[in-house]
């Protein structure tokens, strides 16, 4: 990680709090949609997190910086369950794998940054990653499948935090079961195979 910081509590019980209503996936949508669809899946390769929340954030590659305003986002990943103990509780291999589905208008983004709150209160730190780029692109009326985001808590030094993969079968399975109203007729994968890796802690498999 690059940097890390002590934030204010007002922050952090923001950022204790579920994804804004712009990162929920959409009830339904079809090919007449003026809008179009990424998702994919993010998989920790810990059974226990090693943090309280984790954030991905992305962004359109425009230099319009109106769009990318509008546009921009992150999937947030809070690590407790119900009794507030650290835990995954994705929707598949045993709560390791959550799903994403991203609703924006059409045009070119990436996954660029993440980052890890270690513990939720007054006296957690945030630790944010280097910056990198996850390409994928958003097509009018279209799903794009943008792979598997493997995340290692663990990772060593040099060596990648984030590993993507394709996975389009599984991962098209899960997303039909969470969300069956949506025309998944329409999803394509697109994996992304290259990027900025980050100075290594992205790897393209």
């Amino acid at each position: 990680m690059k940097r890390s910081y002590l934030l204010l509590p007002l922050l952090l019980l923001l950022l204790g709090c579920s994804s804004a209503p712009a990162d929920k996936a959409p009830e339904s949508f079809a090919a007449s949609s003026e809008k179009g669809l990424a998702v994919g899946t993010i998989t920790f390769e810990s059974k226990t997190p090693k943090n309280d929340i984790y954030r991905f954030f992305y962004e359109p590659t425009s230099d319009d910086k109106k769009f990318i305003k509008k546009n921009d986002g992150k999937i947030m990943i809070k690590a407790r369950n119900e009794k507030n103990d650290r835990a995954f509780t994705g929707d598949f291999a045993e709560g390791q794998s959550y799903v994403f589905v991203i609703e924006r208008e059409p045009g070119k983004y990436a996954f660029n940054q993440h980052t890890v709150l270690n513990r939720i209160g007054s006296m957690g730190q945030v630790s944010f990653s280097k910056k990198y780029a996850i390409p994928f692109e958003i097509k009018k009326g279209e799903i794009t499948y943008l792979g598997e985001l493997s995340y290692n808590d663990l990772s060593e030094p040099g060596s990648p935090r984030i590993v993507v993969y394709d996975r389009f079968d599984r991962d098209l399975t899960e997303l039909k079961k969470k969300y069956p109203n949506i025309d998944w007729k329409l999803a394509t994968d697109k994996t992304a195979k290259k990027g900025d890796t980050g100075e290594g802690i992205i790897d393209f498999r």
